[in-house]
């Protein structure tokens, strides 16, 4: 297992180091690229070796594994052993001086990268050039070392290779009448990779197309704006064809129009803007770098996007357009899938959950922005009241305060915190009356967080047994609802605010988990805003449903289970990562399903592994689950596209993303049955994954949980043409 394990780690640390140039994670690109650094033998192994000696430094300097078969540590490296060995031939004296170079490069690497972290930037090909620029330089006077021919009788190692078809196909490309702007893109691209030739252009493109087709359209793109820029201004074209500093156009359309900001309309937009911006750029610092005789490789590129990624940062508000991308998947299109099904998902989403100040059935009487008191500063406020089924909020004639169904009614705490104010003995109102000069009535503020407060009012006078500094949990009695103050009939307000005192002004801030009814269904919201005559209620958890899901690190789950061919025993295990984020790990296939429970809702945010597993058919099954039982209750949720459409159905979708999508994934839960409501033992769930092709399902796979004494007795899964069926035991 551990030689197995090394091989692996060393396979993906290689490989990765390769595709990291063109930001990816992708295997057919890894190959591909390393297969085009060995079109010139030398240069290739000089690179490989490159990638090794870097990847072996940081781990014996003791650096995360992680990390190094990420190839953080190798890409740099990579770069500057493809450019000396492009310089210099093989001998002793030049493998002396890789490991030296790899040295500086490794140390540069680690320190730009603990310096930039502090403004989460990244390092780029800094270390590349602090590298190749640091023996270039030195090297000068380095007898030992001797200079090569390599490139200027290309046909000559090519046919040494003894691959005729690789020397027509050379001409070809290169001797055709190809397009100029072509030929020069494709040599652009290959010069990446110290390659100056179409060829090797071509077979990157391919590999870009592969890993991404909105990366791919980008590098197209990108080189296109620079290519008729220059013709528009009358630079000397040429200096994009035989100085190949063309890829800092193509590295820079990538980086910003796709991988560090999410793919959209903005960022394709900010990616063409700067290119005008690099263009001069590159001819004022390749005028200085001429003076001394090096080359300036990708200086334009790192410095265009650290100077703009880092005034995004800058930014009042961090999340307006273009946007960064929060969790990086190395992929253009899962950090754009992952975006737009997030801001559908989270759209609302506040780390601190703030509920609803009471238990059962209430109506919204006044919103926000509402007709009567719900205006200016204090806009973003709710009034709640208790109505029967005949929309009335009183028995008999309403007269008397104790005949409103809310009055006397518990208010709660609406989540965690301390108490902050305290406004009691203020007297109950006669119904129609108002008292103006108290104008909040028996109040309580409670602090959640750092600038978070909610405050209840128009309690009963005498209700309030609390005292400021009092510690209070989330559904914690505060008082009852009265009709004190501002209130000429029984009801209760509620706001959030960032200030401490009775009667801040309010602030926009969504309620985390309740249920609203209608025509006899209930639709679960999440971090949602209640609106004015909505029927409301508070989640009330379901203890079956909460057992089932409470997923603590350690815990193992075991199933059996049968797909129509074979039987076998699948486990998973409970784990967490250093930043503490819970996952159901399954050691067989290497797939991990992140998820978050709140005790009141469980949901998947994440998915790392093969999509024909078990736990990748529980992660799309229950995607997200309240963990509580109503009849008549669905949850509604969109996935990720890439979760449920493969690549090839997705292949042309991809292009258009950014723009505009035709193709959606989608999730709904439903809760079927429940064996007896006061001391249940069975709740059955249905689930459904719809993929849709301008609003056609083209794909669905259908789920029932069978949820028996406080755990997941079973899950079945069907697709179209097989049945899974998983027994747990625990």
């Amino acid at each position: 297992m551990i030689a197995r394990f090394n091989i692996v780690f060393w396979f993906e640390s290689i490989i990765h180091s390769y595709t990291q140039v063109f930001f990816s994670k992708n295997k057919i690109l890894g190959v591909l690229l390393i297969i085009t650094t060995f079109f010139d033998f030398s240069l290739g192994l000089s690179g490989l070796l490159a990638v090794i000696i870097s990847n072996l430094l940081a781990l014996i300097l003791g650096f995360d594994r992680k990390y190094i078969s990420e190839g953080s540590y190798g890409f740099n490296g990579l770069l500057v052993g493809l450019g000396l060995g492009l310089f210099y031939e093989p001998n002793t004296a030049f493998f002396v001086l890789l490991v030296v170079a790899m040295l500086i490069t490794v140390l540069v690497t680690i320190a730009t990268s603990g310096f930039l972290a502090k403004y989460a930037l990244p390092y780029l090909s800094i270390p590349f050039l602090v590298g190749i620029w640091s023996v270039l330089l030195a090297s000068r006077g380095f007898e030992s070392l001797g200079l090569s021919q390599k490139g200027v009788y290309m046909l000559n190692e090519l046919y040494a290779s003894g691959e005729v078809w690789l020397v027509n196909t050379y001409h070809w490309f290169n001797e055709s009448n190809i397009p100029l702007v072509v030929l020069i893109y494709l040599k652009s691209l290959g010069a990446i990779l110290f390659q100056f030739n179409a060829l090797s252009g071509i077979i990157i493109a391919i590999g870009l197309l592969i890993y991404s087709r909105i990366a791919f359209s980008l590098s197209i793109l990108s080189f296109l704006v620079a290519y008729y820029f220059y013709l528009f201004i009358g630079a000397d074209i040429d200096a994009l064809g035989y100085s190949y500093i063309g890829f800092n156009f193509i590295l820079s359309g990538i980086a910003l129009g796709s991988f560090f900001l999410v793919p959209s309309k903005s960022s394709y937009l900010w990616a063409f803007a700067l290119v005008p911006p690099m263009v001069v750029i590159t001819a004022a610092v390749g005028s200085i770098f001429s003076l001394i005789q090096i080359g300036m490789y990708s200086l334009p590129f790192n410095m265009v996007v650290l100077i703009f990624l880092y005034v995004l940062k800058l930014r009042i508000k961090p999340n307006s357009k273009p946007e960064e991308v929060a969790i990086q998947l190395y992929s253009p299109e899962k950090n754009l899938y992952e975006r737009l099904s997030n801001a559908k998902r989270y759209s609302n989403f506040k780390w601190q959950a703030i509920g609803l100040p009471f238990f059962g059935e209430w109506s919204v009487s006044q919103g926000h922005k509402g007709s009567y008191t719900h205006k200016e500063e204090w806009k973003e406020a709710w009034d709640f009241v208790i109505m029967d089924d005949d929309n009335k909020q009183f028995k008999n004639e309403g007269d008397f305060r104790e005949d409103y169904f809310c009055f006397n009614k518990p208010v709660l705490a609406s989540g965690d915190g301390v108490i902050e104010k305290v406004l009691t003995g203020i007297e109950d109102n006669t119904i129609g009356d108002s008292n103006l000069h108290q104008n909040w009535g028996n109040s309580v503020v409670i602090k959640h967080g750092y600038q978070l407060y909610s405050q209840v009012s128009h309690l009963k006078e005498d209700s309030i047994k609390l005292k400021k500094g009092d510690e209070v949990k989330k559904g914690d009695i505060i008082g009852r609802c009265g009709n004190s103050g501002r209130s000429p009939y029984p009801h209760l307000h509620f706001q959030v605010q960032q200030t401490p005192f009775i009667g801040s002004k309010t602030m926009e801030y969504p309620l985390s988990t309740y249920l609203v009814k209608k025509n006899d269904t209930l639709k679960f919201k999440f971090f949602d805003f209640p609106k004015k005559d909505a029927i409301i209620k508070s989640v009330e958890t379901q203890k079956l449903m909460t057992s089932a899901f409470h997923f603590v690190p350690g815990r193992t789950l075991t199933f059996k289970v049968n797909d129509g061919t074979e039987n076998k025993n699948v486990t998973w295990k409970v784990e967490n990562d250093m930043y503490n984020n819970r996952y159901l790990y399954c050691s067989e296939t290497n797939s991990k399903a992140f998820f978050v429970n709140d005790d009141t809702l469980h949901y998947f945010t994440l998915f790392e592994g093969k999509r024909d597993s078990l736990l990748y058919y529980f992660f799309i099954g229950a995607y997200k689950v309240l963990l509580s039982y109503y009849d008549n209750l669905s949850v509604k949720e969109q996935y990720p596209l890439h979760l449920l459409a493969p690549s090839g159905l997705r292949y042309l979708h991809d292009f258009t993303a950014p723009f505009f999508q035709y193709m959606s994934a989608q999730y709904r839960l439903e809760y079927i049955s429940i064996d007896d409501d006061l001391s249940p033992n069975k709740i059955e769930l249905h689930s459904s994954a719809n993929l849709k092709l301008i609003n056609k399902i083209t794909k669905q796979i259908d789920f029932k949980f069978i949820i028996k004494n406080s755990r997941f007795a079973s899950f079945e899964i069907k697709t179209n043409n097989k049945t899974i069926i998983a027994q747990c035991t625990e």
